[in-house]
């Protein structure tokens, strides 16, 4: 199911990237960050695929005692967290995508018609059809004027940083714990044991875990260079 959603997924970004009306800084890096995003976490979360199997306990235990042992020490889920963050990731930015979008057509449409009426006194249609894919090509959004523009631009990187820190949250206080144990002591009401478990191939699952932080930081890290340029360079400069 996943393999299929990011096969499907990626020529879709593909097309979008390749699209070279690039009405604002850093739109085809966007689509990039999106693509990698997706097959990062595809990847990451393979050696978690078969946790179940991987989750096993010393001694004479039976088997709804694993599965109690297991629910217990598995109390938040992993993989399930990593796709509702990437779900928000590019639920956000198709939505910032989505209104740019339409601000940007509003206005090629307000400019086209304007520019056209000499075109159009003229009776040259061929004259003005091209004029008018020129200026959609050449359209850019300007934040110097369009402040309520910027302020959504800027609303943006502010959701994305604080989306990735509440993530970054999740991946090392409670995600990275589960696996930094070699063994764990299992002890519930209906099987006082202690049981001792463990976790089989924990270096894999630390180290899928240490990717999504880094790409977590480095998602933080260019929001925040994107917003501090944005402040310096449309509203400091302008």
């Amino acid at each position: 199911m996943a393999a299929a959603a990011v096969a499907g997924l990626i020529p879709v970004l593909h097309s979008l990237a390749g699209d070279k009306s690039s009405y604002y800084i850093g739109r085809q890096l966007w689509f990039g960050l999106i693509a990698l995003y997706g097959v990062v976490v595809y990847v990451v979360r393979m050696p978690w695929a078969q946790i179940h199997e991987d989750f096993w306990c010393h001694g004479n235990i039976t088997y709804p005692c694993l599965i109690e042992c297991f629910e217990k020490s598995f109390r938040n889920p992993v993989t399930g967290t990593w796709y509702f963050f990437f779900f928000i990731f590019t639920t956000l930015f198709f939505l910032m995508e989505f209104l740019l979008a339409q601000i940007r057509h509003k206005q090629v449409k307000v400019k086209s018609v304007d520019l056209a009426v000499g075109d159009a006194e003229e009776g040259s249609l061929v004259g003005i059809q091209e004029h008018i894919i020129a200026t959609k090509k050449k359209s850019i959004l300007n934040f110097h004027q369009e402040k309520m523009l910027l302020a959504l631009y800027l609303m943006y990187f502010l959701l994305q940083v604080g989306a990735q820190c509440v993530f970054l949250f999740f991946l090392t206080f409670q995600h990275l714990p589960l696996v930094k144990q070699a063994i764990i002591s299992c002890t519930t009401s209906d099987c006082p044991g202690p049981y001792l478990c463990l976790i089989r191939a924990t270096m894999e699952k630390r180290m899928s875990i240490y990717t999504l932080i880094t790409l977590s930081i480095l998602i933080i890290l260019f929001c925040t260079g994107f917003f501090v340029y944005s402040i310096h360079h449309y509203l400091l400069k302008g």
